[in-house]
């Protein structure tokens, strides 16, 4: 992807006021809830926990790549974290290339997009800042990138009276079709509804820290045109 995605913050030293002792019950406690036992200080919500699950939360934490949602055909609950896309913007597909295949286009440069001049046809895509609900309370951020069909779509929602903003309700999100058959369904599911789906909707607190940690267009790579030029001169000796 154009932007730094991992799908293909310096850090703070954590001081605790004293020891804890976690209490274990690891006869009636199943190994998926063992394995997800929080480390906790009383009266004080957790910063380091134990398991998989919190091992793939810091790791896309500290990754300098933004997190992109991937829509499947089971429902996902999401929450947008903001009314608008954090970035909009073009992007080539370079099919049969080894390595990256995606560049953002530069038809803004004053000196033009080098794969456009050579035949490739850029995309439009739009990036949100999103939530994906679970029932392990995972307070990271996703980017939910759309085209030109859904993103009418989100706009119309965003600014229905029933249903806006976009960031009001939660959403049921899921896609049906191959290829470029393949549709998004977006069902949207207010908060007093979550129980239907076995969930419970953020708190204030967790809203506050998914939106301190929300993506800025600056974690978009953009290459310059002398990279863009060489990758044209590939497609050119390739026909």
């Amino acid at each position: 992807m154009p932007n730094k995605y991992d799908d293909d913050f310096d850090t703070d030293e954590v001081e605790f006021d004293s020891p804890v002792k976690v209490a274990t019950k690891k006869e009636s406690l199943t190994q998926k809830e063992r394995v997800e036992t929080p480390v906790t200080n009383p009266g004080k919500k957790s910063v380091i926990n134990r398991g998989w699950g919190a091992a793939q939360k810091v790791q896309e934490s500290t990754s300098a790549f933004a997190q992109r949602f991937k829509v499947t055909e089971d429902p996902q609950i999401i929450k947008f974290l903001e009314d608008e896309p954090y970035a909009s913007f073009r992007t080539h597909w370079i099919d049969g290339r080894a390595g990256q295949k995606s560049f953002v286009c530069l038809a803004d440069h004053p000196e033009g997009c080098p794969l456009c001049d050579a035949g490739n046809r850029p995309s439009t895509k739009f990036a949100f800042n999103i939530a994906v609900l679970g029932e392990d309370g995972d307070l990271s951020v996703k980017s939910f990138e759309v085209g030109v069909r859904l993103i009418d779509q989100l706009k119309n929602f965003h600014t229905n009276p029933q249903q806006g903003p976009l960031s009001k309700h939660y959403w049921a999100v899921s896609k049906t079709g191959k290829g470029a058959q393949t549709q998004t369904i977006l069902q949207m599911v207010r908060e007093r509804d979550l129980s239907e789906w076995s969930m419970v909707g953020y708190t204030d607190e967790d809203m506050s820290v998914l939106k301190r940690n929300c993506y800025t267009p600056e974690i978009i790579s953009i290459p310059t045109r002398s990279e863009l030029l060489d990758i044209s001169s590939e497609i050119n000796d390739a026909r």
